[in-house]
């Protein structure tokens, strides 16, 4: 069934009002599949009808069940959570006796999990006092947190000696040991709500919402962290994603770097008192303080350890595996410390690097793909689309070249090469070398990009 454009753009509309989540008319494809399945009992009119009516909650979450990625795992950007755990829940420890911690669409768990997990690694903050609150729209990711079972590619980055101190291992997975599990608690949430009293000032003393923005239009996500920045303490924290940032979002932060972490601190006087806690329910008091663990078996040497460095995201200790790494001067080294540049931001060097590489005459299309990045940064999408190009014409399994190029080719509108582009792209990623998912999958594993270019795919059907 074809569902019509007038009633498919009232869809569009109903789900960016309730859900937040904004479609170009390029991706309506998915969308109306959607609408086309979930309308077979009522049809369409009926079904737009009951979505505009007070009985339409349970509609609602199942809508958003189809509509957001959840891949995500344990420790996800560990210089981030390194940086909350070691550096700003310590911070406040003298001044309030608990510390809350809000993760904003956490999804199937990891993030609130691993905040409590490193906290407790790390010993720097009593377990008791911390109060880990998530909060997602998708009520069937948060019933899998709250079971807290999950697979070991969940758990991929957590070392082994934190998997057994943590998890037990069952037949169905590792579930998570109940002393770290009450210490979280989940609640089914829509960021678009205003609910004063859950954001009221003062309710968190650090906010993560990493890797959220990308669901969202600009005006949404400005919406959104300026309630956020009403419900920290002053001087409270906020943490986006690597790649995401408050440009053109919000002025009330200041950015702080912490080693390789990036994060936000709420603007206020140095002097500003914490108000009174508020907001987050009680936790258990009574839980024992751990012996702080010991540190992870260092990476292996040479190039498997600036990979393994990279891979977990601590990209300080990279630099310094790569600097003492003998023939870091030749491609493979030199590949590295681009990616790293192009990992901090630094797109001019990168962007050097990339192109000392192909003069080299070698990673050919590892160097095109960088350059590619570089130029997308950098608004030049028709040169970013030629580097993506040469980068599969130099290496035709190239996954992630195919990927990005028809990305941009369907936003260009070039629906017939992004067709092709993405096809292939869908075909490969399976196949893709961990590799190249490790230096340019940009934090998303192989789910993530297939769900990715099936996403994108799916948006080019609805142009023939």
């Amino acid at each position: 069934m074809t569902v019509s454009m007038t009633p498919l753009a009232r869809f569009s509309a109903l789900v960016e009002q309730r859900l937040g989540l904004h479609f170009e008319k390029e991706q309506w494809r998915e969308l109306e599949l959607l609408l086309t399945d979930r309308s077979a009992k009522t049809g369409v009119e009926g079904y737009l009808t009951l979505l505009n009516s007070p009985s339409a909650q349970s509609e609602w979450k199942a809508i958003a069940e189809r509509l957001t990625v959840n891949e995500t795992y344990f420790l996800r950007h560990p210089t981030q959570l390194e940086a909350l755990v070691t550096q700003v829940l310590p911070s406040f420890s003298r001044q309030t006796p608990h510390l809350r911690v809000l993760c904003a669409g956490c999804s199937t768990g990891e993030e609130p999990y691993s905040v409590a997990l490193l906290s407790r690694e790390r010993g720097l903050v009593d377990p008791a006092r911390l109060r880990v609150l998530g909060i997602d729209v998708n009520s069937r990711v948060l019933s899998h947190a709250r079971r807290a079972c999950y697979s070991p590619w969940s758990l991929r980055a957590v070392p082994e000696g934190s998997r057994d101190r943590w998890f037990q291992r069952t037949p169905e997975g590792f579930v998570l040991r109940p002393h770290l599990r009450d210490q979280v608690t989940f609640e089914e949430r829509n960021l678009l709500q205003e609910a004063p009293a859950f954001w009221a000032p003062g309710s968190f003393h650090a906010i993560l919402f990493r890797n959220v923005v990308i669901y969202f239009p600009p005006e949404v996500t400005r919406k959104i962290v300026a309630r956020m920045a009403r419900s920290l303490v002053p001087g409270g924290y906020l943490f986006l994603g690597p790649s995401e940032t408050l440009r053109g979002i919000s002025d009330e932060f200041e950015l702080l770097r912490t080693g390789d972490a990036f994060y936000y601190r709420l603007k206020t006087p140095a002097s500003a008192a914490v108000p009174a806690p508020i907001g987050l329910p009680a936790t258990p008091s009574q839980m024992d303080l751990p012996a702080v663990a010991p540190p992870p078996p260092p990476p292996p040497e040479g190039l498997d350890g600036v990979l393994q460095s990279l891979e977990a995201e601590r990209y300080e200790e990279a630099w310094a595996r790569l600097d003492a790494m003998p023939g870091a001067s030749q491609p493979q080294g030199q590949l590295l410390r681009a990616v790293l540049h192009l990992n901090a931001g630094r797109f001019a060097e990168a962007e050097r690097a990339g192109r000392q590489l192909l003069s080299m005459g070698a990673t050919e299309a590892s160097a095109h793909f960088l350059l590619g990045v570089c130029l997308e940064q950098s608004g030049d999408d028709a040169g970013a689309r030629d580097r993506y190009a040469a980068a599969a014409r130099a290496d035709p399994t190239f996954a992630l070249s195919h990927l990005r190029s028809g990305t941009l080719a369907r936003r260009a509108g070039d629906v017939a090469e992004a067709r092709v582009a993405l096809r292939m792209a869908v075909s490969l990623l399976p196949h893709e070398k961990p590799l190249m998912l490790t230096l340019f999958g940009g934090g998303f594993g192989r789910h993530g990009l297939m769900q990715v270019g099936l996403r994108e795919l799916q948006a080019c059907m609805e142009v023939p």
